[in-house]
């Protein structure tokens, strides 16, 4: 069986394979391409089932010597198939899930579980349509009931309060935007805020200065995953905001920069970023403490 998985990796990959990986994991064995669906999988407590993670997956100690297989550009057939996942995650737009991806995984008997995730409530329905593939059913309504307690505490804090228009950039020109129908909106909306790109009408607009000035935004949200990481993209994007002094945003000291490595993942984290969302829109809140519900389905926080 296994001499046969590390032929038939040699064939799809046209190399000699090398040593066989075998990696101890429950049943089924799944691999993950997306950051999303790792995501998702260690949020809901069900990260012994991983043999391998996306290329860009940010390193913690849930999936810590989990190989990287790769991404949804590139992919390494030979180290997955040496693997033997029985199952492939996937998050590409729609059904445009590459022919030559569905083949190989047909050849190697890989189930492909492709997630769909643009507004908030997709992040709902994608963890138990995962959590159903894996047998963690269970998992994923506790996963799930959780972060709607969570997005609801957010919601209970800002009730009332001024709703504040902002911007959510995405890249550090400043000129990428979060606009409507995507879950960044969706947790503006919950944190009290109301996004100022939301009449572009588009879920990701790039727009010019100019517009961004009639915009007008009150606050600025500046998303840099990792920034902590790579203080020149910060250096960047703090000089593209003060640029705009005209900028409400920039006048009253209100650009925020956010550098946590979720900060743009649309994973069981974005109960976390509503909570930064709320805070940095309405400081008075001050803090949130954990939840009572934290530890529910067992181990650590991821």
């Amino acid at each position: 069986m296994l001499a046969a998985a590390a032929l038939l990796g040699a064939l799809i990959t046209g190399r000699r394979s090398g040593p066989i990986a075998i990696v101890a994991a429950a049943e089924p064995r799944v691999a993950s391409i997306t950051p999303a669906g790792t995501d998702l999988l260690v949020g809901m407590g069900a990260a012994d089932h991983l043999v391998g993670i996306s290329n860009f997956d940010h390193d913690r100690a849930e999936t810590t010597g989990k190989p990287r297989v790769g991404d949804y550009q590139n992919i390494d057939w030979e180290r997955l198939a040496s693997l033997r996942p029985q199952i492939l995650v996937v998050q590409y737009a729609g059904d445009r899930i590459p022919t030559a991806l569905q083949q190989r995984c047909a050849e190697l008997d890989i189930r492909i579980v492709n997630l769909h995730i643009d507004p908030l409530e997709d992040i709902f329905t994608q963890t138990q349509i995962l959590a159903d593939a894996v047998g963690e059913a269970e998992r994923g309504r506790v996963a799930t009931a959780r972060l709607r307690a969570q997005l609801q505490r957010v919601r209970s804090r800002v009730a009332g309060l001024a709703v504040i228009s902002a911007v959510i950039a995405t890249q550090p020109s400043g000129l990428d935007l979060a606009g409507p129908g995507e879950f960044l909106d969706d947790l503006l909306k919950i944190a009290g805020g109301r996004n100022a790109a939301a009449g572009t009408g588009t879920r990701y607009p790039t727009v010019d200065r100019e517009l961004l000035l009639q915009m007008s935004p009150q606050v600025v949200i500046q998303l840099i995953p990792d920034g902590d990481k790579t203080p020149q993209l910060v250096a960047q994007a703090t000089r593209f905001w003060d640029s705009l002094a005209a900028l409400p945003a920039v006048q009253n000291h209100r650009v925020a920069i956010v550098t946590d490595w979720y900060c743009q993942q649309p994973g069981l984290r974005v109960g976390d970023l509503a909570e930064k969302f709320a805070l940095i829109l309405h400081p008075e809140i001050k803090a949130f403490g954990p939840l009572e519900s934290d530890n529910s389905i067992g181990g650590s926080r991821p």
